[in-house]
């Protein structure tokens, strides 16, 4: 439990930093993302059982030149993972000196966190706030086990400054590579073709309306696909990929007051962040899939993109009150929320698995 403890206690420190400027504050921020990054990058069979299928699955990866030699075991090829991943595990392999999991786990973390966080100094000036939230709502998910789709998200959140400059290509070649690594991805392209404009209050209002129907409905839909598929031979298949799934009451609830006080500041906050408008426009899209489609499962994996939203507009609402004390009082709620829910996440995850925290280096 101490790793835990000392991490969330540097991030506290280090978005502390984001609410009063100090000097040489490089002497908190290095130690707190080295931390955090080494204790993903060096985890031992931390991360429940997507790490163990991992594990499994590069014991059979073969060098890249085996690879396109077609000298690979059938069990690699035909396994269900994304082309691009495939190949991008055959590369790893060419240059493992170790033969387990644990070097192939390292150059994931490596990869996303050199893509992920120094993105975010792109967006907000107050990134160790975006990342303090980030503790809580994504972290042991993201780095600990959604080690494939980590990848797809860190380069979306890259691609994200594409869309703000009106180079789509970039922004849809960026995601192209991301789907090859995970498929929930493709719905990352169509968002280039809106994500600049701005949405009027009224649009917002009736897509929220939109999506606390299909909430309602969100039930009689999944027992009217099931009965469709079941007439058909499918039901397994789909009970696969739709099954009903809960969703933290805490999410409504940040939905909410997020929405509420991007919409009342608006114009304040578009004055000072030229990325406002595009960061609220995926925060209505992440909101919309967990409200409308909170009875399925599936649609978790792809709300994890637009993570970043919430990081970036929570950054923005803490680091531009303008009164000293109310920045204060509101940066100590954050703090003690985040803390509520981080430790919340490490004794629930996988029944407790993820303590004590455990270290291949010891």
């Amino acid at each position: 439990m101490f790793p835990y403890v000392i991490l969330i206690l540097l991030a506290i420190l280090c978005a502390a930093t984001d609410v009063v400027p100090v000097k040489n504050r490089f002497v908190i921020t290095v130690p707190f993302v080295l931390l955090m990054f080494l204790m993903a990058a060096f985890r031992d069979h931390l991360g429940g059982s997507d790490y163990e299928m991992y594990e499994l699955y590069y014991m059979k990866v073969v060098g890249i030149s085996d690879y396109f030699r077609g000298l690979y075991e059938p069990f690699y090829r035909v396994k269900s993972f994304e082309e691009g991943f495939v190949i991008f595990s055959s590369i790893i392999r060419s240059i493992d000196f170790t033969h387990g999991p644990y070097f192939f786990m390292f150059v994931i973390a490596l990869l996303t966190f050199s893509i992920f966080l120094p993105s975010l100094k792109e967006y907000t000036p107050y990134v160790y706030l975006a990342i303090l939230f980030y503790m809580y709502k994504a972290y042991f998910w993201h780095d600990f086990t959604l080690s494939r789709q980590a990848l797809s998200i860190a380069l979306f959140t890259f691609s994200i400054r594409y869309v703000k400059r009106k180079q789509y290509w970039k922004y849809i070649v960026l995601n192209l590579i991301g789907i090859s690594m995970h498929h929930s991805a493709i719905i990352l392209l169509p968002l280039c073709f809106f994500l600049n404009h701005k949405l009027s209050i009224r649009t917002i209002i009736i897509t929220m309306s939109v999506a606390v129907f299909l909430s309602v409905i969100g039930t009689h839909l999944f027992s009217l696909c099931m009965s469709l598929a079941e007439t058909v031979g499918l039901s397994d298949r789909l009970a696969f990929y739709t099954s009903k799934g809960t969703i933290n009451p805490l999410n409504f609830i940040e939905i909410f007051v997020i929405l509420f006080c991007a919409l009342f500041y608006r114009n304040y906050y578009e004055e000072k962040e030229p990325y406002f408008n595009i960061f609220l426009n995926l925060f209505i899209v992440s909101s919309f899939l967990v409200i409308a489609f909170s009875s399925f499962e599936v649609f978790a994996r792809f709300k994890e993109y637009f993570v970043v939203a919430y990081m970036v507009l929570i950054s923005y609402m803490i680091g531009h009150v303008q009164k000293n004390r109310n920045r204060w009082l509101i940066f100590a709620f954050l703090s003690i929320y985040v803390l509520m829910g981080y430790f919340r996440y490490i004794y629930v995850f996988d029944a407790g698995a993820l303590v004590p925290y455990k270290w291949i280096l010891w």
